[in-house]
């Protein structure tokens, strides 16, 4: 392999941790995805199981940003809290976008068949028909999986706890630079049958000791147990390119109250407490967020919808106050991607939704008003949010993100390409920067052309691997071109 990549060392790395397993995940995500086989031999729909702790949300998702898919994340929880099934599924099919591809990831799918496994087969049915769709459904349990459900499963692929050298590679991925030759000994030499979740717990406590936790930024998902993100993946404000007026408002409204606390509470200055994010997909939300809790080295608190509408009365509520506790502990920020589909309207929320809308709005209201705890949210449609939680308080201040100009755009392509070597870099990069590319797609548009270069075996990119890159990126339907004929 050409290792004039690092994304594609780490892919292979990434990949290779889950053995035979995620090779052949990874190639029904490339039949389908990338169109790398025929129509006629693509798999349309695969079931991927195995117990807690496995790494499926892991690999699903890592796949997912690898070739940047539209993804759509299905929980039974957030069907249920709809009301109407039948209704919910038919938006969630009206938004995926026909000529992108998507994955559809239908979760725990052995908890749908129980209440309305003939819902699901009609949804399945449908989603397969589109032609750049891949349904992955995750399970612990596929014996509980009807046999009508499994047929729709064009493959079965089942995760089993990582050998010696699958230990091996993921530590190289989990630790990237910082995996010592030591480090790689002592995890081939852990007991069979450790699950990913806790091997990476083992190489985090080696990598950062717990008594050193508060040093840096700690990343954690709302769920404890959950797989979060390697921790060498933290972003900082340079790595953020063509946002520099959004960044320098952060800065005011989140970094300096966490880090000037004692000053602000001096001059009696009150910030607030919430901060909306709103604009297109792909412009870089998620990213700063991120960057802001590097920035001061605070606990960054990512919520996700499994872990929030667990579909039992009460267990939402219990979930959201937990997430709020946890926060109270240390200086956090509590970031709610996504919030428009997380709590949408109470008019359009079915039971569970509204009542999570109140303990929502009951946890922010109750904040201490020393505690060092931030809300952050993010949403493509605000226009959809409860004006409720726009109020003073909660989140009462909204930061509008557009999609970048022309300047901005040569701004992201050159952190993107810095550490990459470029035939004519200079013009071919202002070419680039002609076009309507979101910041997303900027970055999968250099993902692929580097690719290209490697297909080629080179590791110098030239304008026919951007050339390639735009036109598959085309094909997909991802973005527009503009100003593109050299």
């Amino acid at each position: 392999m050409n290792r004039g990549s690092k994304i594609d060392e780490q892919l292979f790395k990434f990949v290779d941790g889950f053995g035979d397993a995620g090779k052949r995940v990874l190639q029904i995500f490339s039949g389908k995805l990338a169109k790398a086989l025929p129509q006629s031999l693509r798999i349309h729909s695969v079931m991927l199981s195995g117990r807690t702790g496995l790494g499926k949300s892991l690999l699903v998702t890592e796949l997912a940003e690898c070739f940047d898919c539209n993804l759509v994340k299905i929980h039974l929880g957030r069907v249920m809290a709809a009301g109407n099934q039948h209704n919910e599924l038919r938006q969630i099919i009206a938004r995926i976008p026909a000529l992108r591809a998507s994955l559809v990831w239908l979760v725990d799918i052995e908890l749908f068949c129980g209440l309305y496994g003939r819902v699901v087969e009609e949804f399945v049915e449908h989603v397969k028909s589109l032609p750049l769709c891949l349904v992955v459904m995750t399970t612990r349990y596929p014996q509980r999986v009807p046999a009508s459900l499994r047929l729709f499963c064009d493959d079965h692929v089942c995760l089993l706890p990582p050998g010696k050298h699958e230990r091996q590679q993921l530590c190289r991925w989990y630790a990237g630079n910082k995996a010592t030759p030591a480090m790689i000994e002592d995890v081939t030499n852990l007991a069979t049958g450790m699950t990913v979740a806790e091997l990476f717990a083992h190489i985090a406590d080696q990598l950062q000791p717990r008594h050193t936790l508060n040093r840096g930024t700690n990343t954690t998902s709302s769920n404890d147990s959950a797989i979060g993100k390697p921790p060498t993946t933290s972003v900082r404000w340079q790595d953020i390119g063509g946002l520099d007026a959004v960044i320098e408002e952060l800065k005011e409204t989140i970094v300096w109250p966490l880090l000037y606390r004692d000053e602000f509470v001096r001059l009696g200055i009150k910030p607030p407490r919430g901060v909306l994010l709103h604009g297109p997909p792909g412009t870089g939300k998620t990213m700063l967020a991120r960057a802001a809790a590097t920035e001061v080295s605070v606990n960054f608190i990512s919520v996700a919808i499994p872990d929030l509408v667990k579909g039992e009365v009460g267990e939402s509520e219990k979930a959201l106050a937990a997430i709020f506790e946890n926060a109270a502990r240390s200086p956090s920020i509590v970031f709610l991607d996504e919030i428009e589909a997380i709590f949408g309207s109470r008019e359009q929320s079915g039971e569970v939704g509204k009542k999570l809308i109140t303990q929502l709005f009951l946890e922010m209201d109750n904040i201490p008003e020393d505690a060092s705890v931030v809300i952050l949210a993010a949403t493509n449609a605000p226009h959809l949010m409860d004006s409720s939680i726009l109020r003073s308080g909660r989140l009462d201040k909204m930061i509008h993100i557009q999609r970048p100009d022309y300047s901005s755009r040569l701004d992201i392509l050159a952190r993107a390409t810095q550490h990459l070597s470029i035939e004519n870099a200079s013009e071919l990069l202002s070419r680039l920067a002609g076009t309507e590319m979101s910041g997303a797609e900027i970055k999968s548009l250099v993902r692929c052309a580097c690719y290209s270069a490697i297909q080629r075996g080179t590791k110098v990119l030239c304008e026919q691997d951007f050339d390639i890159a735009l036109a598959t990126a085309n094909t997909a339907g991802q973005f527009h071109q503009r100003a593109i004929a050299g």
